[in-house]
């Protein structure tokens, strides 16, 4: 097996597991929330039920927004941003 298979192993064995471990985070919430528990120590760890903030702003901050991201598009445009580039690789699966 050369490298780049090795990759394209390793990348479909990722998505894999990342939907599993999704769905068993939805089914330990899922318990420790019946359970009446925040926290739940066991023989791996310690899981914690955290709340995340997911914000929504009022339209004068989506107008600014707007804004924002048009004058980085114009400045982008006539050069006056600046930018560095780094090498990255990006995979795409062969569609089987």
């Amino acid at each position: 097996m050369n490298t780049y298979e090795e990759y394209a192993i390793l990348d479909a064995q990722i998505k894999a597991l990342t939907g599993q471990k999704d769905l068993l985070k939805a089914k330990i919430i899922e318990d420790m929330v019946a359970r009446g528990e925040e926290n739940a120590s066991t023989a791996v760890g310690k899981f914690t039920i955290t709340n995340l903030k997911t914000w929504t702003y009022t339209d004068k901050v989506t107008e600014l927004e707007e804004k924002f991201k048009a004058q980085k598009a114009k400045e982008e445009s006539t050069g006056d941003a600046t930018f560095t580039e780094k090498q990255s690789l990006r995979f795409t699966m062969l569609k089987l």
